[in-house]
Formats: C-alpha cells, structure tokens, sequence
C-alpha cells in the first residue's frame, strides 16, 4: 500500500512502470518524466495537494492525497446516503482539546464538532452530514483512540 493516492482529472492514477519523476529547475516549476523510451519535459505548478501538470500542451489538473486524507474521504462518501443515527469516531489516536457542540445542536454538513491533538498537531472533526447532535461520549482533557465513539448525529 502506498502512503499517498494520485488523482488525474479527478480519477485515481497509479505511477507508469519504468517512469521516474525528476525536477529540472524546482524553483520555477520544470520538470521532467524520464522513462524506458526517453524523457518529456513538464511544467509543475499548484501546491499542497492541487496541482496542475503541462505535458506535451494538454494542462492536466492532478491532486495528490495522503493516505489519511484519503481514508478521512471514503469515510465521508459513506456517509452521506446514511439517513440514521451516526456515532462519529476518532479516527486516530489523542487528546481531545475542546468539543464545539452539544447535545440539540443542529449541525451542518463540515460544520466543526470537536478538535483532537495528535503528534502535536490539531485535527478538526467535522460533521460527515447535517444533523442534531443527540449525545456527546467524550469531553476535552480526555485522551481517546482509533475508534473510539466522539458524539452522535441523527
């Protein structure tokens, strides 16, 4: 399994056999494929996980996801033909520093729930849909696991 997931005009793109990826001038955004039947050159701009790549005159929109923004992702998609109760859940490891909602809230789709510190990062919870809030399980100053229930939305 890889640790990142490559998106070209929105489909999932795996790395051509053979072909390796070399910057030619960083700074400026050139570039190069160098492969079994020789080089092509391309133009490189974007940055964090947008990117838009010139090869050969066609402008090609690529995103590059890490493997956990891509697992955030599916996990979203799942849920938004869920009509029920969802229990959301740590999908890592940490401590909780502050809860944004509280039971009766109504919540938008994205809207913030709570913010959990990992790796002495923040990560943001956000709703996965709208809802109402019925139960929050945790509270801040609690450390939590992978998996561990947060709140519930219905």
């Amino acid at each position: 399994m890889t640790d990142y997931e490559i998106r070209v005009d929105g489909e999932p793109a795996d790395p051509a056999d053979g072909w390796r990826f070399e910057w030619t001038d960083e700074r400026v955004g050139l570039a190069r494929l160098v492969g079994p039947d020789g080089t092509r050159p391309l133009v490189v701009e974007g940055a964090g996980r947008d990117w838009v790549v010139t090869i050969g005159g066609r402008r090609i929109p690529v995103s590059v996801r890490t493997w956990r923004e891509r697992v955030l992702a599916e996990a979203e998609s799942a849920t938004r033909g869920h009509a029920g109760p969802i229990d959301v859940k740590a999908t890592l490891p940490g401590l909780v520093v502050a809860v944004a909602v509280s039971p009766g809230d109504d919540v938008e789709e994205g809207a913030p729930l709570l913010t959990i510190e990992a790796m002495k990062m923040q990560n943001e919870v956000r709703a996965p849909r709208a809802g109402r809030i019925t139960e929050v399980v945790v509270a801040a100053g609690q450390t939590v696991s992978t998996g561990a229930a947060l709140l519930r939305l219905a």
